[in-house]
C-alpha cells in the first residue's frame, strides 16, 4: 500500500515543481500604447504581436505590419511596410516609428509589455475589446 501511495504521489510532486509558464508565451496579444520613453505621440498607436510573429498595428496616423524575425522574448522586427497617410499633424509618427524599430526585447511586467532596446522603452498596456 504504501509503494501505491508514493507512486500515485509522485507524478502530483513533480508536476508541482513544473517551471513557471515560459514567459514568451504570455506576449503574443493586442496593446494600446502607454508610451515612448522621451517622446510625445500622438493619436491611439496600437500593436498586435500573433504567435506566428506576424505584427501590425497603427501609430500615431499610419498602419504598419511586418513581422518579428527572432524568437520570442527577442525582437527583430525589421523593415515594415508603412502606409503613406497624408498626416495633418506630425504626433511622433517619426519618433515612434525609429523607436519600434530599434527595440530588441519584450517581456511582460503584469499587465503591459515593456519593449526595451539600446536607449528606447515602449510601454504597452492590453488592449480591452
Amino acid at each position: 500500500m504504501r509503494k501505491l501511495i508514493l507512486a500515485l504521489s509522485l507524478p502530483l510532486g513533480l508536476a508541482a515543481c513544473a517551471a513557471e509558464p515560459d514567459g514568451a508565451a504570455q506576449i503574443p496579444g493586442d496593446y494600446a500604447l502607454v508610451a515612448v520613453e522621451g517622446v510625445t505621440v500622438s493619436g491611439t498607436p496600437s500593436l498586435r504581436i500573433a504567435e506566428d510573429g506576424a505584427v501590425s498595428g497603427q501609430g500615431p496616423c499610419n498602419l504598419f505590419t511586418g513581422r518579428n524575425n527572432a524568437a520570442l522574448p527577442a525582437l527583430d522586427l525589421g523593415a515594415l511596410a508603412v502606409t503613406r497617410r497624408a498626416c495633418l499633424q506630425e504626433g511622433g509618427e517619426h519618433a515612434f516609428f525609429q523607436a519600434l524599430g530599434a527595440v530588441r526585447e519584450a517581456r511582460r511586467e503584469g499587465e503591459e509589455l515593456v519593449m526595451t532596446g539600446p536607449d528606447v522603452t515602449i510601454r504597452w498596456r492590453i488592449a480591452t475589446p
